[in-house]
């Protein structure tokens, strides 16, 4: 059962308990069982992410309030988060499959691609989703087995994904468009057609978050293309304004 750290001090000096491990630090009793000992069951409540999931040990006491109602107090006792690797697992596969495409080529007679034959088993998940998966039941299963865990509770949201995205997009949209004045954030360029632009690019490790989106017109937008922003600010978004202006004229003048 856990215990305050005061008190787990005074049992290790008192020699009633030994260090049973480090990290997580848990000690055990010497001069009783746990049958001799009032344990009360705890509550594992894990509530999953798509980048991290936090786990919370709980427990429920009842108590009498002021005007004699019994409530029940929720107390947190440990909390954690595991921070998963989808992204970095996504990367490898990606990778892995880029090299198995070139092995079929290069240097090679030409191999035709299987992927057609191969068929994935009832309950297949994919390995960034298996890895979120494992990891969870493993920290889950550590936990219990140091705490007296009795009960699990797990938050389950359900939604539709096309609808959710949807509305996610135009809303990302608005935010943009209040933040950068529905302008250029790159040449400043007003009244004309703008997209979302990644700052960092995805093919460089950047995400879809907020912070690392902007607005940006066209030309700026397929001048920037997969660079960074620092080698991309070095031209000066003005460049691809001029070109673009340029190759506008030119489709724009009569031709003889």
């Amino acid at each position: 059962m856990p215990c305050h750290p005061a008190r787990a001090r005074e049992l290790l000096a008192r020699g009633r308990a030994v260090v049973a491990r480090r990290v997580p630090f848990v000690i055990r009793m010497k001069d009783r069982t746990r049958a001799e000992s009032g344990v009360h069951g705890l509550q594992l409540r894990i509530d999953p992410g798509s980048e991290s999931t936090g786990l919370v040990l709980t427990d429920e006491k009842t108590e009498v309030g002021e005007r004699g109602a019994v409530v029940t107090v929720r107390r947190g006792l440990f909390a954690t988060e595991l921070r998963h690797r989808g992204d970095q697992i996504r990367t490898c596969m990606q990778q892995r499959a880029g090299y198995r495409r070139r092995r079929r080529s290069a240097n090679n007679r030409y191999r035709a691609p299987r992927s057609r034959n191969r068929t994935h088993p009832a309950g297949w998940l994919s390995p960034s989703v298996r890895h979120r998966v494992d990891t969870t039941f493993s920290l889950a299963a550590r936990l219990s087995r140091y705490a007296p865990v009795t009960e699990i509770h797990v938050e389950r949201v359900a939604f539709s994904m096309r609808q959710e995205e949807h509305q996610a997009r135009g809303t990302v949209r608005t935010r943009l468009q209040a933040k950068w004045n529905s302008t250029c954030a790159y040449c400043g360029a007003t009244g004309v057609r703008l997209n979302i632009e990644h700052v960092r690019p995805r093919s460089r490790g950047g995400s879809s978050r907020i912070s690392n989106l902007v607005l940006a017109c066209v030309p700026c937008n397929r001048a920037k293309g997969s660079e960074s922003v620092e080698d991309f600010w070095r031209t000066g978004p003005s460049s691809s304004r001029r070109s673009s202006d340029r190759s506008n004229r030119r489709s724009t003048m009569p031709q003889p």
